[in-house]
């Protein structure tokens, strides 16, 4: 008889429970999986942050040392977008953020490295890896902490604060500071110069994260043992000779954007529902971002957003987190109006576009739900993208272990468990099944197909 006929055949009782048994823990090892993703929502250590691109981008002005002004470097510093978010959610509202992460304490920064005249001196140290503040500008290698902007100017050196060779005081770059003797009517001063001629300045950064948990005390709640975070560092950029500087063009226009994936929501109280898509910005338009910033000029406004309901005219609604440089935000946005109704099986249109100095930009693309419309996102030579070019890869990664690709929605590790609990429930079948029995006159084993009894002869039921 087959393998196959036998299993069907069995009518041990042992057998069926430990089948049952082992049914059981394959459901609770799906149940697990699905609780632990759960668990992880708000759970900070998840948060996975990618490098960082180079920072191209920065505004150098070359002191005058005749009419006594030193050198000093800005830098534009472009968060990727989903950091921004967490950042800006903590800024926002840091009592409700530290709610819903279970915190006590929380810093999110940009770190910046120096290497002076190649990439074999950077000043990166154990301490950085613990502490979101390690020293200032001054020292050679500032920070920034993240806030309520995807898009800040910060000073990264003025070298006024110099205080000569030898000092303690931009050590990092001191070989490639020059210094002039600026002769005052009754007093000389020393202007000091970065030589921009001979000297290369690499520049790197990273996302660092700390905090600190929220623990029960016996006297009560308090923090506990802080963690860290950080990303893999940026590719590097270069100040002075050889740099690698980029300058926006300066805007005419902008180009409009691009929305997909429309949805009402419908509320559960009295306020009116509101309407959900999806923003794409085109890189150009990042880019005017950018120019802006480095030459301190008005920049955007926002968005402008108008809704047409069951073929009537456009109406303005609000979209939620769309002011400055915000309007720049990829991903998922909210329209509002609470003075217009909208209902499940009403037909609503949508449009959007960018409002600033060299705006507004054209419409984007209609969207349009109930109504036979599209919601797909039509063909663009210019591609959007989250952010300014970068040259990292986005790859999603598994919010349990870190690293696989999530095979058909389940971790790697969940599958290994799952395939050595089936390996095991069939071993343990194969073997029960071919497993020798008892001849019911004299006690002595007998083979499976055995018709008599090897011992005593006597003929064997079945």
């Amino acid at each position: 008889m087959p393998p196959a006929a036998l299993i069907l055949k069995m009518e041990d009782t042992n057998m069926k429970k430990l089948f049952a048994l082992l049914l059981s823990l394959l459901l609770l090892l799906s149940l697990f999986s699905v609780t632990a993703f759960a668990a992880e929502e708000n759970d900070i250590s998840k948060f996975e942050l990618p490098a960082p691109q180079a920072p191209n981008y920065f505004v150098y002005t070359d002191g005058d040392e005749k009419e006594a002004s030193h050198d000093d470097l800005r830098m534009i510093m472009i968060a990727d977008p989903e950091v921004a978010l967490l950042a800006a959610e903590y800024y926002a509202d840091s009592d409700a953020f530290y709610e819903k992460y279970g915190l006590w304490s929380f810093a999110i920064s940009m770190q910046y490295d120096v290497s002076l005249d190649d990439e074999a001196h950077w000043q990166h140290n154990a301490e950085w890896d613990t502490n979101w503040y390690t020293s200032g500008y001054a020292d050679g290698y500032p920070y920034v902490s993240l806030g309520s902007e995807m898009m800040e100017d910060f000073e990264f050196f003025w070298l006024t604060y110099y205080e000569g060779e030898g000092s303690s005081t931009f050590v990092p770059y001191q070989p490639a500071i020059t210094t002039y003797v600026y002769h005052h009517e009754d007093w000389d001063e020393e202007i000091y110069s970065f030589d921009v001629e001979n000297h290369s300045l690499y520049i790197r950064c990273r996302y660092y994260m700390e905090w600190e948990p929220l623990v029960e005390y016996e006297e009560g709640w308090g923090p506990g043992e802080k963690q860290s975070k950080f990303s893999g560092w940026s590719e590097s950029a270069v100040f002075g000779k050889n740099s690698t500087q980029i300058i926006p063009d300066e805007p005419t226009t902008y180009e409009a954007p691009i929305i997909s994936d429309m949805k009402i929501v419908l509320s559960e109280g009295d306020e009116n529902s509101h309407i959900e898509y999806t923003q794409t910005t085109p890189e150009s338009v990042w880019m005017n971002g950018v120019y802006y910033l480095m030459n301190d000029e008005y920049g955007f406004d926002g968005l402008e957003t108008q809704v047409s309901i069951d073929g009537g005219e456009w109406i303005e609604f609000s979209t939620a987190d769309a002011g400055d440089d915000w309007c720049l935000w990829n991903g998922n946005r909210g329209a509002y109006n609470f003075d217009v109704p909208i209902e499940e099986d009403s037909n609503v249109k949508l449009r959007i576009r960018f409002t600033g100095t060299h705006g507004p930009s054209e419409w984007s693309n209609v969207l349009e739900i109930n109504g036979g419309g599209t919601q797909e996102i039509p063909d663009n030579t210019n591609k959007p993208a989250d952010a300014p070019t970068t040259d990292e890869p986005s790859e999603e990664k598994c919010s349990l272990c870190g690293f696989c690709p999530v095979p058909l929605g389940l971790c790697i590790f969940i599958w290994i468990a799952i395939a050595v609990v089936v390996i095991l429930i069939v071993v343990i079948m194969i073997a029960i099944a071919t497993k020798k029995k008892k001849c019911p006159h004299c006690k002595a084993k007998y083979k499976k197909g055995d018709r008599c009894c090897p011992n005593c002869g006597k003929r064997l039921r079945g």
